[in-house]
């Protein structure tokens, strides 16, 4: 009889104790939109962290980022959203504005990471009004993908062109729509690529201290310059979006695209044979984008000490050195980290470097502003396409969209 009570009270004392155990953990919700081929990587980096410890689970939701974007803001509202989210640090302001985010200052103030190893304008654009919102995830440039057998079937050289001329020269060359286009460029729903070519004539959109820049005469003139390319030349088919740019590179069918380090995984396992070089020089000067995504918390989650604390763990491990080399093999993202630059993986990754390099000319798109996501699709996206598809000439279009865009911001 006495054996029986034991064993009873064994199995009661091990049952609680496994309760407890499992209501120890902390699981935080993460919401992203790494759906391309950087998704594999990140999803075996987070598996090694909830391996890592027995205390957080990180339960991840992958959704494309228009999709994303469409959940988020609403979710995190009524209080329903993910714990910790990521997503290109331009957003920040209009969360942070709508009040659903968590200040994340005390992480910067903690001994967590060495955040000073950080990429200073991943960390700057984490920013809103005085307080930081953000904690950098990646960092990275765009440069321009060429495939070297279309350039070898046109007779072109082997050196991808240089400045603004010689681009032109060789989309040229290039394109035979429909079998082919020498460009695949993003109007929607896509990493900015058009900013680029009007940043390359001095030209732009919005500054970060608020100079309108949609209307200058150089916007204009840049506008003219490839409007026509793509119009009357045909070197890009009109209206794409990014997966349906990404989609016409990787299947042959364009030559050239303007994009970020998360392609060369895809790229390359579809057997292209391409190389990457930077953006070709505009009257300007050398320009390209950077841009950055950074992990957010919640302000629900950051009320709860328990997930505040888990969510900082796990930045941290993220931004950690052997992460972030593992994540830059992987990705072909430079690390979030300055002094992983020379580290010998990554000095000799074929793609890395090169996005790296061109760091230092890199332009920020839209940052500082909780309107980006308006301007962004209700100014500058209608502007584009209505010249595009030749709806109004680029004069009337941008003389419009400046005055929407200065009512916007005043």
């Amino acid at each position: 009889m006495r054996k029986r009570v034991f064993i009873a009270l064994a199995l009661v004392l091990i049952l609680i104790m496994g309760t407890t155990c499992v209501s120890a953990k902390t699981v935080l919700t993460f919401w992203n939109g790494y759906t391309g081929p950087d998704r594999a990587v990140l999803e075996s980096l987070v598996a090694e962290f909830n391996e890592s410890q027995s205390e957080i689970e990180i339960v991840m939701d992958i959704q494309p980022w228009d999709s994303l974007f469409q959940k988020l803001l609403p979710s995190l509202v009524i209080g329903s959203g993910p714990d910790i989210a990521a997503f290109a640090s331009e957003n920040i302001p209009q969360y942070a504005a709508a009040g659903v985010l968590s200040p994340v200052d005390d992480f910067y103030a903690g001994d967590y990471l060495d955040v000073d190893k950080l990429v200073p304008a991943a960390v700057e654009n984490g920013i809103f009004d005085g307080k930081h919102y953000g904690v950098p995830m990646d960092f990275a440039t765009l440069l321009m993908y060429y495939n070297k057998d279309h350039f070898a079937a046109a007779g072109l050289p082997e050196e991808p062109p240089k400045n603004w001329d010689e681009f032109k020269e060789y989309l040229l060359k290039l394109t035979n729509a429909p079998e082919q286009y020498g460009l695949a460029i993003a109007v929607k729903e896509t990493i900015p690529m058009w900013p680029i070519l009007l940043w390359g004539n001095g030209g732009g959109i919005l500054t970060r201290d608020g100079e309108v820049l949609i209307d200058s005469a150089e916007t204009k003139e840049a506008m003219k310059f490839w409007a026509d390319l793509v119009m009357n030349h045909k070197v890009s088919p009109i209206g794409l979006t990014g997966a349906e740019a990404d989609k016409l590179f990787q299947s042959g069918k364009a030559s050239i695209e303007i994009v970020g380090p998360w392609m060369t995984n895809g790229f390359t396992e579809a057997g292209l044979n391409y190389d990457v070089a930077p953006v070709p020089e505009g009257p300007a000067g050398p320009v390209t984008l950077g841009t950055s995504v950074n992990l957010v918390l919640s302000k629900q989650a950051g009320e709860d000490s328990q997930k505040r604390e888990a969510a900082f763990k796990f930045y941290a491990f993220w931004n950690s050195p052997e992460t972030q080399v593992k994540w830059a093999l992987g990705s072909g993202f430079p690390p979030t980290r300055t002094d992983l630059l020379d580290h010998p993986e990554i000095v000799e990754h074929p793609w890395v470097p090169k996005f790296a390099a061109v760091a230092p000319y890199a332009q920020f798109y839209l940052q500082g502003t909780e309107k980006f996501r308006e301007i962004e699709t209700s100014i500058f996206v209608p502007a584009l396409e209505a010249i595009l598809y030749g709806v109004q000439d680029v004069d009337t279009a941008l003389d419009e969209a400046g005055v929407k865009l200065r009512q916007l911001v005043k």
